[in-house]
C-alpha cells in the first residue's frame, strides 16, 4: 500500500452506505441547487421544463432493494428509475430528482411533486414538456388541477386509432386537430395534434420508427389550426435537449456492482450534479466532461496525499473571478477594435 492514507474501495463503500440516507441525498441536492439558481440566474418570467423517467439498467438479483421492472434495454428488463425535472434553458439543469419505488408509479404524486418544486423555488411555469408515458389519466388530471400547460406525445390506442383512420378517409394525410377526454368520466378535455410523418412507408411494418401520424397531447389552445399544428412539434422538439443531458451524465457514470440502494442513489445524484456544474462552467469557460473529470480527480488525490485540494474556492467565488474576468476581457478587447 504505497498510499496508506486513501482508502480502499470497501471502506468508501461502508462509509456510504452507513452515513447517508435517501432522504438526505436527494435533500442535499434540492439544497445543492439553490446556489446553482443563484449562478443561472433564470429571468422571472414563464420558463420551459421537462420531466421524464430515467432508467438505470441493473444486472444483479432483481430482488435487491429499489430494482423494480423497467422497458428492456441492453439485455436487462430490472433497473433502478428516477424521475427527473430539467429547465429547459441554456444550458439545461436538472432541478430535481425523485427515486421511484413500488411496483407500480403514483403518476399523480409525481406530477405534483415537481410542479410544486418549481413553485417553492419561485420559477413561473411557461409549459411542461413529458414524454408518452405520462399520457395517461392520473398525470394530465393532475397538470389540469395544478394549472400547468403541458404538450406531451400521446399513445395511439384503439379509440385513437379509430380518429385517426376516420380522419384519413374524410381528409387524407394532413394534419389535423381533435379534442379528447378519456372514457373516465374524471377525464378533462385536452387537444390531440396529429403531424403526418413525411417518412412514413406504408409497406413496411408499423412501429416506432415508422408510425404514419406523430401524436401530440396539450393543453395549449391556439388562435388557429395552422398556429397550433405549427409551434406544437417546434415546441416538443426542445425536449430533445433533455436526451443529449443523459448522454453527457453518463460521462460522470460512477461503475459499481455494489446491491446498496442507497449508493446507487448517491452515484446517480453525483452523475446529475456534475452535469449541472458542468453546465453551469461553460457559460463562462470552454471546458468538457472528459476535462472536468480530470482536474477533479487530481485534486481528489491531491487532498488524500496532501490533505488540501488545489483550489480551496467556493462556486460562488470561482464563477464570480471568471465571469468578472470575462467581462473586462470583452471590454479591452472591444476597445482595442475600436481604436483598429
Amino acid at each position: 500500500m504505497p498510499d496508506a492514507s486513501i482508502p480502499c474501495a470497501d471502506t468508501v463503500h461502508s462509509h456510504i452506505k452507513t452515513a447517508n440516507r435517501i432522504e438526505g441525498i436527494l435533500s442535499f441536492f434540492r439544497a445543492l441547487n439553490s446556489v446553482f439558481l443563484e449562478l443561472l440566474k433564470i429571468p422571472d418570467t414563464p420558463q420551459d421544463f421537462a420531466i421524464d423517467f430515467h432508467n438505470e439498467g441493473y444486472y444483479g438479483d432483481k430482488n435487491a432493494e429499489g430494482v423494480r421492472g423497467i422497458q428492456p434495454k441492453n439485455g436487462t428488463s430490472w433497473g433502478y428509475v428516477y424521475f427527473t425535472l430539467d429547465w429547459l434553458g441554456d444550458p439545461t439543469h436538472t432541478l430535481d430528482i425523485v427515486n421511484v419505488t413500488g411496483l407500480n408509479k403514483d403518476y399523480a404524486a409525481l406530477v405534483e411533486g415537481v410542479v410544486q418544486r418549481i413553485r417553492v423555488m419561485g420559477l413561473q411555469i411557461g409549459t411542461i414538456l413529458a414524454d408518452r408515458e405520462l399520457f395517461n389519466l392520473a398525470a394530465i388530471l393532475k397538470l389540469y388541477e395544478l394549472g400547468a400547460d403541458f404538450i406531451m406525445a400521446a399513445k395511439i390506442d384503439k379509440r385513437i386509432k379509430k380518429l385517426l383512420e376516420r380522419h384519413k378517409r374524410e381528409h387524407g394525410r394532413k394534419s389535423a386537430i381533435f379534442t379528447y377526454k378519456f372514457r373516465d368520466e374524471r377525464s378533462p378535455e385536452f387537444y390531440l395534434v396529429a403531424i403526418p410523418n413525411p417518412d412514413y412507408d406504408p409497406v413496411k411494418r408499423g412501429g416506432k420508427g415508422n408510425r404514419d401520424f406523430y401524436l401530440f397531447a396539450t393543453s395549449i389552445a391556439f388562435g388557429s389550426p395552422e398556429e397550433f399544428v405549427k409551434r406544437v412539434p417546434k415546441e416538443y422538439r426542445r425536449r430533445w435537449k433533455i436526451e443529449t443531458g443523459y448522454r453527457v451524465k453518463k460521462e460522470f457514470k460512477i461503475r459499481t456492482c455494489s446491491r446498496s440502494y442507497v449508493t446507487r442513489v448517491l452515484f446517480f445524484v453525483v452523475q446529475c450534479i456534475m452535469h449541472n456544474f458542468l453546465n453551469v462552467l461553460k457559460r463562462i469557460l470552454r471546458v468538457t466532461a472528459h476535462q472536468l473529470k480530470s482536474r477533479i480527480v487530481e485534486d481528489i488525490e491531491r487532498r488524500l496525499k496532501w490533505g488540501r485540494f488545489r483550489n480551496d474556492i467556493s462556486l460562488r467565488a470561482f464563477y464570480a473571478k471568471i465571469a468578472h474576468y470575462n467581462r473586462n476581457r470583452m471590454l479591452e478587447l472591444r476597445s482595442r477594435l475600436a481604436e483598429v
